[in-house]
């Protein structure tokens, strides 16, 4: 590992470190945004095992997500939102193993909006 992306690295790690819950969640869905993007790119480029493995990387925050919900609420939202990133979750899989852009743009899209979504709310607060 050369030093700067060890200073990278421990920048980040400071971020996670000292960041609110409601930061937590915009940082993960910023990052699995960034990292369907990047598998989009790797596979216009032929790289195959860095989509994969970036979109691995994106299955893994959505599964994050999907289990950072508080379910106690007494709301139809958290049951939504489980549904909506289990949903999310299985389009990546298919993204991956088919190579499907089509998967991995719904995907961006739909947690664009959910990042969008959430930034507003995290204002309102």
């Amino acid at each position: 590992m050369y030093q700067g992306q060890a200073m990278q690295e421990n920048y980040l790690k400071t971020q996670v470190m000292s960041a609110s819950p409601n930061k937590l969640i915009e940082m993960l869905l910023e990052g699995a945004i960034k990292k369907i993007r990047v598998a989009k790119l790797a596979l216009e480029t032929g790289k195959l095992a860095q989509m994969g493995e970036n979109l691995l990387k994106a299955q893994d925050i959505v599964m994050e997500l999907r289990y950072s919900i508080n379910e106690e609420i007494e709301s139809p939202i958290p049951q939504e939102l489980i549904q909506l990133y289990e949903y999310m979750y299985q389009r990546l899989v298919i993204a991956n193993v088919d190579r499907d852009t089509k998967a991995m743009d719904e995907v961006q899209k739909l947690l664009t909006e959910l990042l969008d979504a959430w930034k507003q709310i995290s204002e309102v607060k």
